[in-house]
């Protein structure tokens, strides 16, 4: 406190921050007023919805205003973070700064204006000028406003921390300044960190978040380099610059399972980002195919994987490369042209004697005039087309046989004198009309059904079944791809990698049932297939893309993408703009070194140099035990050890389900009853201790992480494993400890640890 109260301009500061309380409080009770609300309780306002317009634009309207007293809310305990001094050049508009004249712009997460004069108090973080925090250096500077470049001098920038409305220090730009500011808030526990990412952001982070908005990006960023988050803040960016043309409802976010969804979920409502559709790519798929959706296979690839050999592991990996490749999008879409030939009905389509469709008038229908919908569409066109041919035909036909009828009947009566046989005869007569009647009516329901059948079937996973015995008998190189997709295929499954080749057929066959979607944003994007991008881009129809993801953490091996340059060519119309981002902010130096170490045995081509934030920490602690026995203890005396040290976010990872069940079982036996168990099925990221397998983990952090089975048969020195190894290692921001029975693994045979012997 005594390093602050010597800053000479402290009592300004507090000065300014009181006043700007003040407006934030008198804006506050504005909007209440407006609203009605009485003692802060706003969960009684309810607009009457009578399905009217104007009862839509209310609502509208009242969702906004509480958006933003919500915001007044928040502000009242952090209106900002930084001030800027920056003085425009004379001489040309710029946003709502006077040209020649200096100004001091605060900074904060939300914008506060204040009404009716609409003077700017503090302005967005994502505001145009805003951007000189984060890129900008004191002196000569610009930033891009809606008019164009904004140039001006820049002569202060100032890092401000304000904490329940009280100013608890300030520190003026400078490099030693900015980096004790980051390493300040980096050294938080991870919920209040996420809460202050948006006043530590860096300039690489920034130039994700305003890159170009429609334009398909992609975003290399090492394990603990904030890829996540920042893709988070750019869709709370996109939102603010595109306010008048976008929607929350328009913006997408895949991630790779319900825990991920969940994780991510809590930092979107304090970035004020509400209704944003959030989705995995499984439940996208079920939306976009509806009742042509398959059953899938429920073991996760990532335990597959773990089972495997590595030659079992290699097969696989072929298999996968092929169901991904954008060269099975060629096969696939030769394959639809050659079943819009193959499927259609090759005879003359006849009732009775009567022709109702030639077979040439079947493929003008299907191949030309409907050709605009799809091939199951277009045979369902050609049904209906038949149907009221069917129903021509059988109104003359009902006709005839009436007229046939009554003559017989009109020359039976003339040709009989009235009597039991004449009543017999014209008896049997009627009988016979009404029974040839009724066989016709039949026969004109029945037959558009039979006409369907007289096409090739319209069933996906049948059709992905001869899509998969024409390619092999094409290429035989696909054979065992193919024989490791039919088992599945006869049991009227499919496995989730199958599921982009789906869309694909079914993009062709029926159509897909795609939101409006303007922007995607799609997370660990390096276990995302080339193809499923593809198919993607086809079904929203644009390139505004992002993805973000890490080559060093691809665990699906093959499945998905190898190198980021293989969604350079093929798949977007506008060139693929890639960000880098080469520092690693999660961990402290020693863990992020340890890290690197790690996946260093097995190098991955495409990926920079990592260069680790200088906040510093204890040595990773790496436990070798005698005995399963004293391992469970040793990792009860480190998980009990962290929480007396104040850490709630404690993740325990173990290689499979099964060894996660059991490591869960014997903590909660031997007292720690506070841990919970967490499945990659689970929807909610809670606090706590969390047991989860490798596969759960990915994406995840926490303020200390323990790898319980770190030895080397549980994580043998291959490719696979080293990624997998790493991905774990790179979660914690202050502590990581090891376990092992035995010797540990050789992945961590360069890292510097400290060891102990139990």
């Amino acid at each position: 406190m005594e390093t602050m109260n010597r800053h000479p301009h402290w009592q300004e500061e507090e000065n300014h921050l009181a006043a700007t309380l003040e407006v934030v409080a008198s804006e506050k009770q504005k909007l209440e007023d407006k609203l009605g609300i009485i003692d802060g309780n706003d969960r009684l306002i309810h607009v009457l919805d009578d399905g009217s317009s104007d009862a839509v634009v209310q609502q509208f309207l009242v969702k906004n205003q509480l958006r933003s007293l919500h915001q007044l809310r928040l502000s009242q305990r952090q209106p900002y973070f930084a001030r800027l001094d920056f003085t425009p050049d004379p001489g040309r508009k710029n946003d709502w700064l006077k040209a020649g004249e200096k100004s001091s712009v605060y900074v904060g997460r939300w914008g506060v204006i204040q009404t009716p004069e609409y003077k700017v108090w503090v302005a967005d973080w994502r505001s145009p000028v805003a951007n000189l925090y984060y890129s900008g250096q004191v002196g000569r500077v610009s930033y891009e406003c809606p008019d164009g470049s904004v140039y001006g001098e820049l002569s202060l920038k100032r890092m401000l921390t304000v904490e329940d409305g009280t100013l608890t220090d300030m520190q003026d730009t400078g490099l030693a300044g900015q980096e004790k500011f980051l390493t300040d808030a980096l050294s938080q526990l991870t919920s209040s960190r996420l809460r202050e990412v948006v006043t530590t952001i860096q300039a690489e982070q920034n130039a994700v978040i305003r890159a170009e908005p429609m334009q398909p990006l992609c975003v290399q960023g090492v394990a603990g380099s904030g890829k996540t988050t920042i893709a988070l803040h750019r869709i709370a960016w996109m939102l603010y610059r595109l306010q008048k043309t976008i929607t929350p409802q328009q913006l997408l976010i895949i991630a790779p399972n319900p825990l991920f969804l969940s994780y991510i979920s809590k930092v979107l409502p304090d970035l004020g980002v509400d209704d944003v559709r959030q989705v995995t790519f499984e439940g996208l798929c079920k939306q976009l195919l509806q009742k042509h959706m398959p059953k899938l296979e429920n073991t996760p690839q990532l335990r597959l994987r773990l089972g495997m050999t590595k030659p079992e592991r290699d097969l696989l990996d072929d298999t996968l490369l092929r169901k991904g490749s954008l060269r099975l999008y060629e096969h696939l879409q030769r394959f639809l042209a050659r079943w819009e030939e193959e499927c259609l009905a090759k005879e003359d389509i006849r009732l009775g004697n009567t022709v109702l469709m030639s077979a040439a008038e079947v493929r003008r229908y299907c191949l030309t005039d409907f050709r605009h919908f799809p091939l199951a569409a277009r045979i369902g066109e050609l049904v209906k087309v038949i149907r009221n041919r069917v129903k021509t035909v059988v109104e003359k036909l009902h006709l005839s046989i009436t007229d046939a009828a009554e003559k017989k009947l009109d020359q039976l009566l003339h040709a009989m004198p009235d009597g039991p046989e004449r009543r017999r005869k014209a008896t049997l007569l009627l009988n016979s009309r009404d029974q040839r009647l009724k066989e016709l009516e039949e026969l004109g329901k029945a037959f558009p059904k039979q006409v369907e059948k007289l096409f090739g079937t319209m069933e996906l996973l049948e059709v992905y079944r001869l899509f998969w015995q024409q390619l092999t008998e094409l290429d035989g190189s696909y054979a065992h791809a193919a024989a490791a997709t039919q088992p599945l295929l006869e049991k009227k499954r499919a496995a989730r990698e199958d599921l982009p080749a789906l869309l694909v057929l079914a993009k062709g066959l029926y159509g897909l049932n795609t939101p409006d979607v303007r922007h995607v944003v799609i997370d660990e994007a390096q276990d995302v297939p080339p193809l499923q991008v593809k198919i993607l881009r086809e079904a929203f129809g644009h390139d505004a893309f992002t993805l973000v993801g890490d080559l060093c953490q691809g665990i699906c091996g093959d499945g998905g993408i190898r190198q980021w340059s293989d969604l350079s060519e093929g798949i977007f119309k506008k060139p693929v703009e890639t960000i880098a981002l080469s520092t690693a902010y999660r961990s402290t130096a020693e863990i992020t070194d340890a890290a690197l170490s790690v996946i260093g045995r097995h190098p991955v081509e495409g990926v920079g140099h990592t260069q680790p934030v200088l906040r510093h920490g204890g040595k990773p602690l790496l436990v070798r035990t005698k005995s399963p026995q004293s391992r469970t203890e040793a990792v009860l005396e480190i998980l009990r050890g962290w929480q007396r040290e104040g850490f709630r976010g404690i993740g325990v990872a173990a290689k499979d389900p099964k060894a996660a069940r059991k490591l869960h079982k014997a903590l909660v036996e031997n007292g720690l009853t506070e841990a919970r168990l967490v499945t990659e099925g689970d929807p909610s990221f809670e606090g706590g201790i969390q047991v989860m397998d490798a596969g759960v983990v990915k994406g995840l952090e926490f303020d200390c992480m323990l790898i319980s089975d770190a030895d080397g048969e549980t994580y043998p020195d291959q490719r696979f494993y080293a990624k997998l190894f790493y991905v774990l290692c790179t979660r914690p921001l202050h502590r990581l400890a090891l376990c092992c029975v035995g010797e540990p693994t050789a992945h961590l045979e360069n890292a510097d640890v400290e060891v102990r012997e139990v």
